[in-house]
């Protein structure tokens, strides 16, 4: 059965966007045609078998449709209290309530590819709470946003990561890590 992958973009001070949600330019190196960032998100677009994302990620209105575009032909499980219908485009979006049910239905439809946690830091957060996260991928963009929505806000216990690869590109450094569990709490 495949894994699960923790995938984001990262500003130097912890930022997964900038306030409000703007786009502050995290993922422009995934526009790369050449090179080491072009290499990294070709390799994420092959080995990505479903994605995980939050409802805000799809849309933050009740009526919201998604999105019509993305390299990832694969099914996209948003994680809502407020499922829905899929809606009708070339996206094939399923609303799922709860993470562990949405990880879990992803892991299912990827099979021995990686079922990608994406969008939406509170997604991701609950994802490694749960213990479903197997690897932890990072693109760290050397911007300081200043406000925006926090990728890790400091959980009761932290995790331990293991560093598995590092590619640096003049726009921004790929960071992948092993997940070997939570940290034990100091007494």
């Amino acid at each position: 059965m495949g894994k699960v992958l923790l995938d984001l973009a990262v500003s130097l001070d912890g930022f997964i966007d900038g306030p409000d949600g703007a786009d502050v330019g995290l993922y422009d190196w995934y526009a790369a045609t050449s090179g080491p960032d072009a290499e990294i998100a070709e390799e994420l677009v092959a080995a990505t078998g479903a994605i995980v994302v939050g409802r805000g990620v799809y849309g933050r209105d009740d009526d919201a449709t998604g999105w019509d575009e993305t390299p990832y032909e694969v099914p996209h499980f948003v994680v809502t209290h407020r499922p829905q219908e899929r809606p009708a485009g070339p996206v094939d979006f399923r609303f799922v309530e709860g993470v562990r049910e949405a990880v879990a239905a992803a892991v299912i439809a990827a099979g021995d590819r990686y079922a990608t946690v994406g969008g939406g830091a509170d997604v991701a957060r609950q994802a490694l709470d749960l213990g479903l996260v197997d690897e932890v991928q990072l693109h760290l963009v050397p911007v300081v946003v200043g406000a925006g929505t926090r990728l890790f806000t400091g959980p009761a216990a932290g995790w331990r990561l293991v560093p598995i690869r590092v590619v640096e590109s003049p726009v921004v450094t790929h960071l992948r890590y092993r997940v070997e569990g939570p940290l034990v709490a100091a007494d």
